[in-house]
């Protein structure tokens, strides 16, 4: 499969996606996010914990804190920018 193939491959799964995505109201778009937010804390949870497993669940939580709280500094500094593939990297 060439490169262009596969980039007109990705077009299309992309354009099926954002299709089934136009159909869901508005509540099953915000009941999906919520979904996704609960299964990514809870990936988090078991992440941290292998990593960790003499944690106990409070620790595990401050640890989930700790973790969002950096995020959010790296946020409010500006440090990265989101990368869109279609936009030249001299344009971002």
């Amino acid at each position: 499969m060439t490169t262009q193939e596969i980039r007109m491959l990705q077009s299309s799964i992309d354009q099926s996606i954002l299709r089934r995505a136009a159909e869901l109201t508005m509540a099953d778009k915000l009941r999906l996010g919520a979904d996704l937010f609960d299964d990514g804390i809870r990936w988090l949870r078991q992440i941290i914990k292998a990593e960790q497993p003499n944690l106990s669940e409070d620790q595990v939580e401050q640890e989930i804190d700790r973790r969002r709280a950096i995020k959010r500094q790296v946020d409010e500094q500006g440090f990265f920018q989101l990368y869109v593939e279609e936009i030249p990297l001299g344009e971002l």
